[in-house]
């Protein structure tokens, strides 16, 4: 996911798709799969978002909605949507969503959220948690400004921020491999990430008790959990 506008805009903005290319964005979960970790990823993610119930979750960038079902399994006591950019990738999420019969399904939804103007109303200070993963690395250094603006917009006073993204690597080795990931997606918006300066953006978009720290060791770099709430 990277960028373009919500379903109430008037014109779309260009975006780059998941795996920058429209053709291989079917290819997305396999890749995921093989060279992400992408199921020790999942645990660890579901395992620090820590849903209680009768909470409202969102996950943002929700791409093909692997990590929203993931959630929607394994707490079904809460209120789940996905924010998405791509309108096929969010196609791809609601078929899988489908496929698992949950009794409160999940909710998707386009919205470019890096678009502070158009965020969805009826959504301001409703969320108690929001999750984002692998997305950020996608976006400029503004958009992921104006992204972390907008989510704060839409969480409840004391809400929680759980992202998982590309960081700085935990060693020399891992700090070369990310270099693969940066000439895939680009040198400019992974810059933020692996100069290790997600949490001082949260930090200036009014967010508090930011912690950062490795979470996942992958073939492409290290993976970081960033957490945040909103000030009470």
């Amino acid at each position: 996911m990277r960028e373009t506008t919500n379903e109430n805009a008037h014109t779309e903005a260009p975006f780059v798709p998941a795996l920058r290319f429209k053709w291989a964005t079917k290819l997305y979960d396999g890749v995921m799969q093989y060279f992400v970790r992408e199921d020790a990823l999942r645990r660890l993610t579901i395992a620090a978002i820590q849903a209680k119930d009768g909470e409202k979750i969102l996950d943002f960038g929700c791409g093909t909605g692997t990590l929203t079902t993931a959630i929607a399994a394994s707490h079904q006591a809460i209120s789940l949507h996905g924010y998405d950019i791509d309108h096929e990738v969010l196609t791809i999420a609601k078929e899988k969503a489908l496929r698992f019969h949950f009794d409160a399904m999940p909710s998707f939804r386009r919205v470019d959220i890096t678009d502070l103007a158009r965020l969805p109303e009826e959504a301001l200070k409703s969320f108690d948690c929001i999750t984002s993963s692998l997305v950020f690395h996608h976006l400029t250094g503004e958009r992921k400004q104006k992204a972390f603006e907008s989510i704060r917009r839409l969480m409840k006073p004391g809400g929680r921020l759980v992202l998982v993204d590309w960081g700085p690597g935990s060693n020399v080795g891992l700090r070369f491999a990310f270099w693969f990931v940066r000439m895939f997606d680009g040198f400019s918006v992974t810059r933020d990430n692996a100069q290790g300066r997600l949490p001082e953006m949260m930090t200036t978009a009014g967010f508090s008790n930011v912690r950062a720290k490795p979470l996942l060791n992958t073939f492409f770099g290290t993976i970081w959990l960033f957490e945040a709430f909103t000030p009470v």
